[in-house]
């Protein structure tokens, strides 16, 4: 099963531009050391996920979806003005991983929660008060305890990620191909 565009496009209409609902749209992003100002905020609504071209000047990645290792050592925590520090989402709740595509310098992992990891996704969202002061948290994703991004979330982003037709898709967007090329690989089962 491939994570279709109209898939999610499906009810997010939404935050920034972006076609999957998630980070690509965020106000400020880093990989790792620190953040590398680039915002973050290129549109993916017509990058080719499943493969193949959009345009002359975009390369699709490899085709299809695959499932996700629930055991994946990846896991996403929402952190808000560095005090508290609460699990957002991990590999256990993940169905499938798309990736890696290459939008313009970003590199893009697609990855899809299951109907409970979207539940959990969104009872968490809503328990650690993000969705009322999205400005106030960061996402940090690590990889084997090793932060590989941060997100500062904002009030667009989690207003799509907290709406009722949301499917789950989530796109994680790394400044470096080896990084995300990293995720993928640890993500997907084989």
């Amino acid at each position: 099963m491939e994570l279709s565009r109209r898939g999610m496009l499906a009810g997010v209409g939404a935050a920034c531009a972006v076609g999957a609902v998630g980070f690509a749209g965020a106000t400020a992003v880093t990989d790792g050391e620190g953040d590398d100002g680039s915002g973050g905020t290129g549109s993916i609504e017509d990058d080719p996920v499943g493969g193949g071209s959009a345009g002359d000047d975009e390369s699709g990645g490899p085709a299809g979806a695959v499932d996700a290792d629930p055991d994946a050592p990846f896991e996403a925590r929402l952190r808000r003005d560095g005090e508290d520090d609460r699990r957002l989402f991990g590999a256990s709740d993940l169905d499938e991983v798309e990736g890696v595509f290459d939008d313009d310098g970003e590199y893009l992992v697609y990855v899809a929660l299951g109907d409970d990891g979207v539940d959990a996704f969104q009872e968490r969202l809503a328990a650690s008060g993000a969705v009322d002061e999205p400005e106030r948290f960061v996402v940090s994703m690590t990889l084997d305890g090793t932060e590989v991004r941060r997100v500062e979330l904002d009030e667009p982003t989690v207003r799509a990620l907290t709406d009722d037709g949301w499917g789950g898709v989530l796109t994680l967007p790394f400044g470096e191909e080896r990084v995300a090329r990293s995720v993928y690989d640890s993500l997907a089962a084989t």
